[in-house]
């Protein structure tokens, strides 16, 4: 009952939102703007409506968002129809930062404009709390950024990575993490989310999980049992991710027949590695994860030469590191598949950080008794951090000195470069919706429907 009050609350909301102009008017020829919805989940569409403009006329649409201390604005050119209207599901934008008809450019191609440089990225540090745009029309076309002069019309949309419902509790024993639950009654299908290697936590992916059903874990797992002269190596202990997800599978909350990992980057290997490790874990969805390596064993053998961090380069553009991990004539997959788990494999043709040629060794080496759990799917033109839907491209990022220092394939001397993760912004928003839609439906299928 208390969901259904929320919802109808959240409907009233929405239907007055998008009846009322955010300029007043409410003369039909006014210019006038309304969304739908106007407060949504991250990974939901906005339709936004312009009215009241003039037929044929040319207006220029711009979203405006302040994280961390960022401003990220995003711009685009419209022209409107017979009826003076424009539609972003219909309408084709002619300029800006994006062309054509895509109806969520404006979120997908937001730019950072108050940073240092170019290459921040926009993260959500702060998942209980919304992220709020700024929605405005501007008179004519204006490709450059700092507009002057006051809007014709505007409104504000609020995006959410975590359901009301959510709840968050942050762990603070001997794991370093985060647990989301989603509303209701559990058991729940449950999850483990991981990202790369960096020591920061990210929660958006765990929280919007949540948000589809699953208990989820954003797990820290970079230095949290350093030792005494191990600041600049990767360290990463695998008896602790195993304890973490085996802490979690005691849980009252946590059906343990439905359990699954996903991971990204580093992450995605870690994921990987789990299903090798725990038989109860139904499934893996990896995104450009290092899926091959060049010991049988990874984690109980050594290689001395691999990975092999001058094979870093830098270009114009920042620190190229997927040579890094390059494989001679020893290839061996991690056998995520030995207990009959389901794999999910995303990768990013345009990775800068991880070969993709990665996951071609890691279906062709997998047994051909076990092929039939590998799915594997490749995005031309997509880069290596490919987050969840409508979530800004960046080809660049740049996270500083401290947090490049506890990666293993960052060499000293480029530890204040950009650092490449490829991909150019068009198709690689149309990879984030496929992909995330693809992700639902195999954790649907493989580890909420289980029984």
């Amino acid at each position: 009952m208390k969901s259904l009050k929320r919802l109808e609350v959240l409907q009233k909301h929405i239907n007055a939102s998008t009846r009322e102009c955010s300029t007043g008017s409410t003369r039909a020829d006014e210019p006038c703007i309304s969304v739908a919805p106007p407060v949504g989940m991250v990974d939901e569409k906005v339709a936004i409506h312009i009215r009241g403009l003039t037929a044929g006329q040319v207006v220029t649409v711009v979203a405006e968002v302040v994280e961390n201390g960022m401003k990220f604005e995003s711009r685009c050119v419209y022209q409107a129809d017979s009826k003076g209207e424009i539609d972003n599901f219909t309408t084709n934008s002619i300029g800006g930062y994006f062309k054509g008809i895509e109806p969520m450019g404006l979120f997908w191609s937001l730019k950072c404009l108050s940073a240092p440089n170019q290459s921040a990225r926009l993260v959500k540090k702060d998942v209980s709390s919304p992220m709020k745009f700024d929605i405005k029309v501007y008179s004519d076309a204006h490709e450059e950024p700092m507009l002057s002069g006051n809007p014709i019309a505007a409104t504000k949309v609020e995006r959410l990575y975590k359901n009301p419902g959510v709840k968050r509790i942050q762990l603070t024993g001997k794991f370093k993490g985060t647990v989301f639950i989603p509303e209701g009654k559990g058991p729940f299908p449950s999850l483990v989310d991981m990202f790369g290697g960096l020591v920061s936590i990210i929660e958006t992916r765990a929280a919007l999980l949540a948000s589809h059903g699953y208990v989820t874990m954003a797990l820290s797992y970079m230095h949290v049992r350093s030792k005494p002269g191990f600041e600049d190596k990767l360290d990463v202990d695998l008896v602790y991710v195993k304890e973490a997800y085996e802490w979690l599978m005691e849980q009252d909350y946590v059906d343990t027949n439905r359990l699954g990992a996903v991971g990204l980057c580093y992450g995605g290997m870690l994921a990987l590695t789990l299903a090798y490790l725990i038989p109860q874990i139904k499934a893996v969805v990896n995104i450009n994860g290092l899926s091959v390596t060049p010991v049988k064993v990874w984690f109980n053998e050594l290689d001395p030469s691999w990975p092999d961090n001058n094979r870093a380069y830098l270009t114009d553009e920042g620190l190229v590191v997927k040579d890094v991990f390059h494989l001679e004539e020893k290839k061996f997959p991690i056998e995520a598949w030995r207990h009959g788990a389901k794999i999910l494999v995303i990768a990013g043709e345009d990775d800068k950080q991880i070969d993709p040629k990665t996951q071609t060794y890691f279906y062709e080496l997998c047994p051909n008794e076990f092929k039939h759990l590998v799915e594997v799917y490749r995005y031309p033109g997509a880069g290596h951090l490919i987050e969840p839907p409508f979530s800004p491209h960046a080809r660049t990022t740049n996270p500083g000195r401290k947090r490049m220092a506890t990666s293993l394939s960052v060499p000293e001397q480029y530890r204040d470069a950009d650092i490449m993760n490829g991909g150019w912004t068009e198709p690689h928003a149309h990879a984030q919706e496929d992909s995330w839609n693809r992700t639902l439906k195999f954790l649907e299928q493989n580890v909420k429907q289980r029984r």
